[in-house]
């Protein structure tokens, strides 16, 4: 990737489309007003080789091909997380926040039921939410991640964004999503909390 990378210098006016079939696309740090109004894509692309991997620090080794699967629609995510590791897939990119690793779950769980893979084969991700940070609430967190994917550990833990917000008790709101005070009442509170009886 190092030897095939460009970077573009962004200027005001400037629009560069990007074809994700064929490139990745990330942001470098940047000063100023920028706005991504959509990657573009067409068509498919088969997988060809599902065998690539990185090998991390601590000698695992991390799949170069994967699902994501952020805005997953939570009734299709069992049916293509199973689609996908049924046609190779082996990583798989889950969040907290995304709402659908419980049906991620299921289909992880039928992929593996029906012989498809065993656990083992498959790189499980997951990450920890921002109203999570606090180190009492990690753990918890974690293991409702794990719970929801019925899997008994992860490959990788993340933390989403280094951006703490108050605490949210998975019974009040999960996922807690972006907690903030756009639209509180008392000082900053967010109103849906109080309605829910969340205390700071």
């Amino acid at each position: 990737m190092k030897a095939n990378q460009c970077a573009y210098r962004w200027t005001s006016g400037k629009f560069v489309i990007v074809d994700n079939t064929v490139a990745y696309h990330s942001r470098e740090p940047f000063n100023g007003k920028r706005i991504v109004y959509a990657a573009i894509s067409k068509g498919s692309k088969p997988v060809t080789d599902t065998t690539t991997h990185l090998v991390l620090n601590s000698g695992d080794k991390l799949p170069s091909l994967g699902l994501g699967l952020w805005k997953m629609p939570a009734d299709s995510c069992s049916d293509i997380d199973y689609n996908a590791i049924k046609n190779g897939y082996r990583l798989l990119d889950s969040a907290c926040d995304y709402g659908n690793e419980d049906k991620t779950g299921q289909g992880i769980k039928k992929a593996i039921d029906e012989g498809l893979c065993t656990r083992e084969d498959l790189f499980v991700v997951s990450k920890l939410w921002n109203t999570f940070h606090r180190p009492e609430h990690v753990k918890l967190a974690c293991q409702k991640s794990m719970a929801d994917l019925g899997v008994d550990y992860l490959d990788l833990y993340l933390i989403h964004f280094p951006i703490a917000q108050p605490f949210v008790p998975f019974e009040s709101m999960y996922p807690p999503e972006w907690v903030n005070c756009d639209d509180s009442v008392n000082g900053g509170t967010p109103k849906m909390l109080l309605d829910s009886g969340v205390t700071y």
